[in-house]
Parts: structure tokens; sequence; C-alpha cells
């Protein structure tokens, strides 16, 4: 059964909490006494976004300090999880160039610009130095 928007099915509390109405052109709905209200469901989530959201405010949010904790040397991990056309993939891939921008900038002015090491076989390398002008 398809909820129309009109229906008020999903209600938003923010900043936590959502709320699920049965439509009322459902199964339940229709057999439940009238005299009786619709009862919901209520979820509490550490963070409600809304459909206006953008990737961006989803990212500062959420996984912006997961990279930020994965540049000071702890491990994270970024989970999706829900209905197939959800836009889980959507909103990742609004997330990882985020993230790589992130990881790179913080790299600027740590990058050595000359070599110092050559490969030598398989799992050997030689030193460069302005000596050996290699």
């Amino acid at each position: 059964m398809k909820c129309n928007f009109s229906e008020d099915c999903v209600a938003m509390q923010p900043p936590e909490t959502v709320l699920l109405k049965a439509p009322r052109t459902s199964l339940s709905a229709r057999l439940s006494d009238k005299s009786v209200p619709v009862t919901a469901q209520r979820f509490q989530f550490s963070k409600v976004y809304g459909p206006d959201t953008t990737q961006k405010e989803i990212f500062d949010g959420t996984v912006k300090s997961l990279v930020q904790h994965v540049l000071e040397g702890q491990n994270c991990l970024v989970f999706t999880y829900g209905v197939t056309n959800a836009g889980k993939t959507f909103t990742f891939l609004g997330f990882l160039p985020r993230s790589l921008n992130m990881i790179f900038g913080s790299l600027e002015g740590r990058i050595f610009n000359q070599m110092c090491l050559k490969p030598q076989r398989c799992r050997d390398f030689i030193r460069l130095t302005k000596k050996t002008g290699k």
C-alpha cells in the first residue's frame, strides 16, 4: 500500500525522531475501531535529516568527523542500510569525493616532492642521494 504524502504517514520530529502512521486507506486502518485512534510507531535516531537536506549537510553532520578520526589514526566505518532505491548509493557517492578532498587536503605541505627511493628488483630498494646522482 503506497502512502500518499498528503496523508502524513511519515512525520519528522527533529532532531532525532521519525513518526510513522499507517495510511488511512490501509487495511489495518479500515479494520480498526473508528473510536480508537490509529497508533503510530516512533523511531529514535542519533540525527534525522529531512528530504530537503543537501549531501554536504549530511556529510558535515555525519561522515566529516569520522574522516577526521581516520586522519588521527582511528578506524571508522560508514555503513548504509535500507530498501532498494532509497538513495543509499546516491548519498554515499556524495560522501566519497568530500572524504577524499579532506584526506588529500590534509596532506598539503606534507608531501615530499623529490624521489629518495628507487625500487630494486621485487623486494628491495636503493636509497638515492645527491652523491649517487641516480
